[in-house]
Parts: C-alpha cells; structure tokens; sequence
C-alpha cells in the first residue's frame, strides 16, 4: 500500500481524503482510526481562526496547533502530532486552496519538535499557543542517507543498539531541536539495523549486492510499519534489506502478509541480542 497523491497535486478533502480514511472532516489535524496516517491542513483562512503557520525559506513549517480559543493544550491532535513517530504514523501535509474544498499534497513530514509562544486565538485575545516543526520527510531521508555510516568493525553493535533505542526514547522534543537533532536520531537507528544485518538482507539472507564507495555493504533500511522510508523510528519495526526485497516490500503483491513476516523476523533478531540488552 502507498498513498495515492501526488506531490502538488489538488484533491477534493471530503471524497479524495476522508471517504477513503475517514477522520474528522472539519478539524486542522484529523486523525482516523485504524490508517497509519494523520492528515493536517494549512492556510487560506487558518490566521482568521486563530493558527498563524508559516514557511521557513529552507522548507520547514512553523505549524500552530490545535485550539481555536484559549491556551492550546497537548491532547488529542496535538498530541498525535507530537507522538506520531513514535506510533508509527506518517504525517501527511495538505495546503487548503481559494477553492472550497480543494486542498493542494505538499507532502510527507516530520515533527522536529515543539513549543509554545503568544499568539491570539480566533476572539482575538493572547493566548499560549503550541507551534510545531515539520521538516519534509524526504529531505530527511535524503539527509541521513548521505551521512557517512559508522563502520560496524569501529563500534561495538551493543553501543549502536544503546545509541539507536536511546534515540527512540527521546522525550517532548522544544523546537530549540534543530533538524540535526532528527538527522542525529535516524542515523543512529539506521547504523544500528545496518551493523545488525551483518552484511546480509534480513530476510532473504544472501549477501548485500555490493559495497558503497565506503567499503560497506549496501543494503536498505525499512520501515515496516509505516508508508514510507524516511525520518526516525523504532528499531523493533525496521529491518535492512536488500534492494529487491525492499521493491518488492513497497510494490509486491503479497505486502501484508512481508509485512507480518518482516516483524516476526526482526523480534526474533531482538530476542536474540538479548544480551546486548540495557534499560530499553
């Protein structure tokens, strides 16, 4: 499974978005049930309702958060937005248009962190507002893939694995984060799953198809859980894989049923470095 919309494309919210997710229909942040998604929407009209969201020239998003009245407070949407990574949940950013209706895909994102400033709320009186940073997921991707791997035979894999769950357990990101905190928190969990591959697809077992210009076997981190390949997870839902294990993760016929398999495989690998275990 993938989403079906594409970067810059229009979509009508109610049949294109919330007939296929379901979730709330007239909320900045809907987050349905049972879809590994939440669904956020931006401008044309939200500075009249009391959410001031703002571009950054480098791509990010200064994101108000849910509340139209009052200090906004860290629940429901809010919440799901600060967590999402953490319940494996893609963040997917939809720009509302002059059209009734119509809303523009600008992409996937991620949450770098938060905090609060003085902002006036739909009465027009100040208020505590909660301002979130969403980074482009892809950007973040591309980032961490071109961070240089730390060589297994220079770390220990019990040091890589503390760096990697100590990473997952960071607590309420401040927006004070820059975005190297999140590219620091995905390299970390990706130079652990490429250390415990050991050179090999996690799930097919033959050997990586070759070594980078670093000398390291190439093979690909994926996140089982989630839509997409991007950004910071947990290292029990990913596993390394080789190129065509993970084409055929994302376009095979049979992706529910890797999906169960990729999990079962990877709890069996954690299970066995047991002995690697610290306070996670």
């Amino acid at each position: 499974m993938t989403w079906p919309f594409q970067i810059y494309g229009t979509y009508h919210r109610r049949n294109d978005i919330h007939k296929l997710y379901k979730g709330q229909q007239q909320s900045g942040i809907s987050t349905p049930t049972n879809c590994p998604g939440i669904f956020i929407f931006t401008g044309n009209g939200a500075n009249r309702a009391g959410y001031q969201d703002v571009f950054q020239k480098d791509g990010r998003l200064r994101y108000t958060g849910q509340g139209q009245t009052g200090d906004m407070k860290m629940i429901a949407g809010n919440k799901a937005i600060r967590d999402h990574v953490k319940n494996s949940k893609d963040l997917l950013l939809f720009q509302q248009t002059c059209r009734t209706g119509i809303v523009r895909f600008k992409g996937l994102f991620i949450c770098a962190g938060w905090d609060c400033e003085i902002q006036k709320d739909a009465q027009g009186n100040l208020r505590k507002a909660i301002v979130f940073t969403l980074i482009p997921q892809d950007y973040v991707s591309k980032k961490v893939k071109s961070l240089t791997i730390q060589a297994p035979d220079q770390t220990p894999l019990h040091t890589l694995r503390e760096k990697a769950f100590k990473a997952v357990a960071v607590p309420e990101l401040k927006s004070k984060h820059t975005p190297g905190t999140v590219f620091s928190r995905s390299k970390a969990i990706r130079d652990y799953i490429l250390a415990r591959a050991e050179g090999k697809c996690e799930h097919c077992q033959r050997p990586a198809p070759f070594l980078t210009v670093q000398g390291y076997p190439y093979l690909e981190a994926h996140h089982i859980l989630r839509l997409t390949d991007g950004g910071p997870d947990h290292p029990k839902s990913i596993i390394a894989l080789c190129p065509n294990c993970h084409r055929e993760a994302h376009f095979g016929n049979q992706q529910e049923l890797l999906k169960n398999k990729f999990l079962g495989i990877v709890s069996v690998l954690e299970q066995n470095l047991g002995h690697l275990r610290f306070n996670d």
